[in-house]
């Protein structure tokens, strides 16, 4: 074997012949042994030289797959997990449902790490400890897993009951201002193999990659749920979904040269109505709740808006009345204008003595998907319909909470996954009927005219479950 010919082709270390084999294996016994040939009768020679070829034959087939296999792209797993250790990428494990809450009460009083908190049906736990402000009344944003593991959704302000006792004669509450994060499995050898491409470029391709890198690190981080854009006024927005607040903040803040040119979610303003009560209407869902109050900026036309306390009774999500009466006095709304608290930004103070670094980036809303579709088939004689659900049910649910944040479902790939789903049941080319109807948040959602593309918010998340999907034959 260590006289083999190594032959490296573009497509790797490439097999030798076995006529390659059996010159060679002569050659060598031919070498040791002159004259072999006159003490062995010619058969037996072919028959020990032919069973000698296949065996080393089947020798440089290991050594070819396992030569070939040190690449990120071909490699198995044990090396593949070599070279993301090299990288610094280990494979990410399950997690569970996360979500950041804020605790509100007396100043000073310190919520230890592990507080429980509870929506009614599931329990938190806070990942670190926090300190109720005297200024504000509120702790910032902590981040707490829920304590079984599994995924599910977590609508904002449902996290409002406290698990864990406080002393008696200290009112102290909890709310999440955001929804949460469903938890994720394990992941899947290809996913960690695209992160170990990814962590390989990231030193030649520049920062957005690199921090790409480091925030899939964190444990929690949804690997879908990560973008960094550059933005058209200049700066970069992250975008990340799960993990703890400040272990994302870290990676942000050893990725990238300078955090000010880190920029968060801006709430724009689309209109105003002149009206008693105005209407705001924003770009991206608003997020807001009843009561809350917001404050405009920048808005030409209607300046005597600006900087006013507004009162939210919410329409839907893009829409909410204001409580402040702008039929007289007010300037018709014209342009611009953002809204402030946005309550996707995270506000993370990182303190590298003797200096303190604001690191802000973006938690993604989730946008809650429900699908029904309808099909029929020409066939007679098929399995039936309960198998088409059970086989589609799930490829539908894994495709929908594999997009990409803040990217659309396409309506063909829907398609496209419910007859690959199902063709084992039920071949596609007796299909009749395939019709999908999709909402969002609660929303009849139809294609952009002319396409197949169903969009939602463009810095949120699509997320559904199997009971959100209804596969009916009609």
């Amino acid at each position: 074997m260590a006289e083999l010919p190594t032959v490296m082709a573009p497509s790797g270390l490439q097999p030798i012949p076995p006529t390659t084999i059996l010159q060679n294996l002569l050659a060598s016994v031919s070498a040791t042994n002159p004259g072999y040939t006159a003490n062995l009768p010619g058969t037996l020679v072919e028959d020990i030289s032919s069973t000698d070829v296949a065996a080393i034959v089947e020798m440089d087939s290991f050594r070819v797959e396992l030569i070939n296999s040190i690449t990120p792209f071909g490699a198995n797993p044990f090396l593949l997990n070599q070279l993301g250790q090299i990288y610094g990428v280990g494979i990410a494990a399950a997690t569970t449902t996360s979500v950041n809450v804020v605790f509100s009460g007396p100043a000073g009083y310190i919520i230890a790490a592990g507080f429980l908190v509870t929506d009614g049906t599931f329990q938190y736990s806070t990942q670190e400890a926090a300190i109720i402000s005297g200024a504000t009344g509120n702790s910032l944003p902590v981040t707490a897993f829920g304590t079984v593991s599994g995924s599910w959704a977590v609508l904002a302000g449902t996290v409002t009951q406290l698990a864990t006792s406080v002393p008696s004669g200290f009112n102290v509450t909890v709310t999440n201002p955001s929804p949460g994060t469903p938890g994720i499995a394990a992941e899947t050898e290809s996913s960690y193999r695209t992160r170990v491409l990814q962590a390989g470029l990231a030193a030649s391709q520049g920062m957005p990659r690199f921090l790409k890198t480091l925030v899939g690190n964190v444990p929690g981080v949804q690997q879908n749920l990560i973008s960094v854009a550059q933005q058209t006024g200049g700066g970069w927005e992250v975008i990340v979904g799960g993990g703890d607040t400040f272990q994302v903040a870290l990676a942000i803040f050893q990725a990238i040269g300078d955090p000010s040119t880190i920029v968060g979610s801006v709430m724009s303003i689309t209109n105003i109505t002149n009206a008693n009560p105005a209407v705001v209407t924003t770009v991206l869902n608003h997020g807001y709740s009843n009561g809350q109050i917001v404050t405009p900026f920048n808005v030409l036309g209607m300046y005597q808006i600006n900087g006013v306390a507004l009162t939210v009774t919410v329409i839907d999500e893009k829409n909410f009345s204001t409580g402040l009466n702008t039929a007289t006095g007010y300037s018709p709304y014209m342009s611009g204008g953002y809204l402030t608290p946005n309550l996707r930004n995270n506000f993370v103070s990182i303190v590298d003595y003797p200096d303190t670094y604001q690191i802000v980036y973006v938690s993604p809303p989730q946008q809650t998907v429900a699908i029904t579709v309808t099909w029929n088939t020409s066939a007679v004689n098929f399995v039936g319909g309960a198998a088409v659900e059970q086989l589609g049910n799930p490829a539908l649910v894994d495709y929908v909470n594999s997009i990409a944040v803040g990217q659309p479902m396409n309506l063909f790939e829907l398609q496209s996954t419910f007859q690959t789903a199902i063709e084992s049941v039920l071949s596609p080319a007796l299909l009749t009927r395939m019709i999908f109807a999709v909402s969002i948040n609660g929303v009849g959602t139809a294609p952009t005219g002319g396409t197949g593309i169903i969009a939602g918010d463009p810095e949120s998340f699509m997320f559904t479950n199997s009971t959100l999907v209804v596969i009916e034959q009609g």
